[in-house]
């Protein structure tokens, strides 16, 4: 058998094969160390997905075809993991575009990490066509960062190396969250407050860099507000019923500052921006109501 490879890219994809094929083709361009796999994650209802991609690929990307009952972002992450053969497994999502020596710049980053320290690249906006609306998950600092303890943000966004052992200390994606579930996101923001609790570090690097595609219509980016309140309160809720004071502290934040938010737009005028915190309030209260009323089972 082979050597294992530095690196096992994993990208999720469902249902948009000009963007899957787009970072396939961005991923292979890559020459030279390190070495690195590709494990696409599919589960789209048809084919063309597949095709789009394997057309871009060739034969140098594992394609995993996963069944469309039980989709999830975090289902189809944790398939991939189960197939990673890397030291370091490098996730990031098929509407993200890796730069030019994105492959190179975070072997370089990943050999100056301490121990018990994942990587987190930098995500920056892609240009924004008329009608469209801003991308998501935006993380776009200038200068280095390390992380550590209980911080009060969310700091998982889709371009982020986590060494393999990690995954053996605390577990891999909550199958209950994120896109594809009925608490559609929080997945990310669960992992990396688990990983932190359990005394490991972020560092953040800006040159590794992707490019968050901005595909969304204005109209379908605000919808995402009550989407990501869901999974927000689903990640709140998980927290507080383990009698987690610090989340219980965010949670009450979170709401205020969104209050504060909506009529602050109300009475600026700006109508659609309030309703959008409103949808997210609405959104935070739903799902944490959804996740009080399970019970543990669904966390892998």
């Amino acid at each position: 058998m082979s050597e294992p490879p530095l690196i096992s890219v994993i990208v999720p994809t469902r249902d948009r094969p000009q963007l899957a094929a787009a970072v396939v083709r961005a991923v292979l361009a890559h020459e030279g160390p390190p070495t690195f796999e590709l494990i696409v994650a599919d589960q789209s209802e048809g084919g063309a997905a597949r095709a789009a991609a394997s057309s871009a690929a060739g034969s140098d990307a594992r394609f995993l075809h996963l069944p469309v009952e039980g989709r999830g972002r975090s289902r189809a992450l944790n398939a991939g993991l189960l197939r990673a053969r890397g030291r370091f497994v490098v996730i990031t999502d098929d509407d993200c575009l890796p730069t030019a020596g994105w492959l190179t710049e975070l072997e370089r980053a990943i050999e100056s990490l301490d121990a018990r320290t994942i990587l987190l690249g930098r995500v920056v906006a892609g240009p924004v066509a008329p009608g469209k609306g801003d991308p998501p998950a935006i993380f776009d600092e200038p200068v280095p960062r390390t992380f550590a303890g209980r911080v009060d943000r969310d700091l998982i966004h889709p371009n982020v190396a986590i060494p393999r052992e990690l995954f053996d200390e605390i577990g891999a994606f909550d199958e209950r969250l994120g896109v594809g579930t009925d608490l559609p996101g929080g997945e990310d923001n669960d992992f990396g407050y688990r990983l932190m609790r359990a005394g490991w570090r972020i560092a953040y690097r800006p040159e590794p860099t992707v490019e968050h595609a901005a595909w969304r219509s204005v109209a379908e980016r605000a919808a995402l507000k009550r989407a990501y309140g869901l999974g927000q309160g689903g990640f709140y809720a998980k927290h507080l019923k383990r009698g987690d004071a610090f989340i219980a502290w965010r949670l009450l934040r979170d709401v205020a500052r969104t209050a504060r938010a909506a009529g602050g737009a109300a009475v600026r005028g700006r109508g659609a921006e309030a309703r959008g915190h409103l949808a997210y309030l609405r959104g935070l209260l739903e799902g944490a109501g959804r996740m009080a009323a399970r019970g543990s089972r669904g966390r892998r």
